[in-house]
């Protein structure tokens, strides 16, 4: 006669089950089960209101992945399709990493933080600088001429970036300006890049602390140069950056590289060392970084009227330009209708305000527009 083996599966279950009931009665384990389920609602819920894994892990650090990931499936079924292709993009899985291994406290900080979050405006244009690069390198992409071009130009900027010899940053980066609005115009004829209203996109710009709002300021700057516009979300360091494919890639490569070099000449400047002595460093960066944004947005504008034109370029190529600049400036108003001025008052520092200004014109990189923040 076979013997029955049922016995053995009821030994098991009941084994389970017992498990179960002692893991369900331990308070920690129904806190954490809770946790872990409001924070996969609330990242499903900031999927719908704009956000992507990359600014949710500027707003918590990458202890966040192994939520992202048990969150990602949710979010397919129910985001903006801009937001669920960020998602496939920047959803990496956390290896071996659990949400089980997050401790309590940090899940509870997690939580709290996800709670309110503002909705972000630019959905409808998000797109992020690798699916940029990927298009531009695509079979539909730019031409050989182009890509050299740009390749160039980038050369520049990272060896601008490199460099602590004044004199070699002020002509590389003042170079790189002039060859991009050379770029610029030789594309802008027919056949070349010019601007539809519909050809828009746009790119967060992720500033991590300290001295946010005076990055921005330098973003902002840079942007208008360029015939851009950034939008800074008040109290989350992140930023909106529109405009014409081309024109916004461009910005994020130059903030990149000017941003950079703003941190090192902020500390080796010839007043750092002083201000330090005094007890004023704060006041000293405050008043460097200000001039430095500033003074940096006059010599792009300089920089790029500095490039020659021929007659037929001045006729057809600078009003296609105009029209990006134009086009950028209303989708940002209309995508951000309530927005408010930033201002930027500080006591003054004299030796901070020169140091600004002469580390600006080592970068070499309009002196119009202004800094805004959604409200």
């Amino acid at each position: 006669m076979t013997p029955s083996i049922l016995p053995a599966f009821t030994d098991a279950f009941a084994s389970y089950d017992a498990a179960m009931a002692e893991s369900l009665a331990d308070p920690e384990h129904v806190r954490r089960e809770e946790l872990q389920w409001t924070i996969v609602d609330r990242l499903v819920l900031a999927a719908c209101r704009g956000w992507t894994p990359d600014d949710v892990r500027h707003l918590l650090d990458s202890s966040v992945d192994p939520f992202l990931a048990a969150a990602h499936h949710r979010v397919a079924a129910v985001a903006p399709d801009t937001v669920r292709a960020a998602w496939q993009r920047q959803c990496r899985q956390p290896g071996n990493r659990r949400t089980t291994e997050c401790a309590t406290g940090r899940m509870e900080e997690i939580a709290d933080r996800l709670r309110i979050l503002p909705d972000f405006n630019d959905t409808e244009l998000l797109t992020d600088l690798p699916l940029l690069q990927e298009r531009d390198t695509g079979p539909a992409g730019l031409s050989v001429e182009q890509r050299r071009a740009l390749q160039r130009i980038t050369g520049l900027l990272k060896k601008a970036e490199s460099t602590t010899f004044a004199a070699e940053a002020d002509s590389l980066v003042a170079k790189a300006q002039q060859l991009r609005q050379r770029y610029r115009i030789d594309n802008a004829c027919p056949g070349g890049l010019s601007p539809a209203p519909g050809d828009l996109v746009s790119v967060r710009i992720r500033l991590a602390a300290p001295w946010v709002r005076q990055q921005f300021l330098l973003l902002s700057r840079v942007s208008f140069a360029n015939s851009c516009r950034a939008v800074l979300f008040r109290g989350i360091g992140i930023a909106s950056l529109i405009g014409h494919p081309d024109d916004v890639r461009h910005v994020a490569e130059l903030f990149s590289s000017l941003n950079h070099q703003r941190v090192y000449f902020m500390r080796t400047s010839p007043g750092a060392r002083e201000a330090a002595r005094a007890g004023q460093t704060s006041a000293y960066r405050r008043a460097f970084l200000f001039s430095y944004a500033i003074r940096v947005g006059d010599l792009l504008t300089s920089a790029a009227d500095e490039v020659s034109l021929t007659p037929h370029e001045a006729e057809n190529a600078l009003p296609v330009l105009a029209r990006r600049d134009e086009v950028a400036g209303v989708a940002a108003d209309r995508l951000f209708p309530r927005t408010t001025g930033m201002a930027f008052g500080h006591g003054h520092h004299a030796s901070g305000s020169a140091d600004g200004v002469r580390a600006a014109e080592r970068s070499r990189l309009e002196p119009g527009g202004r800094s805004v923040e959604s409200a």
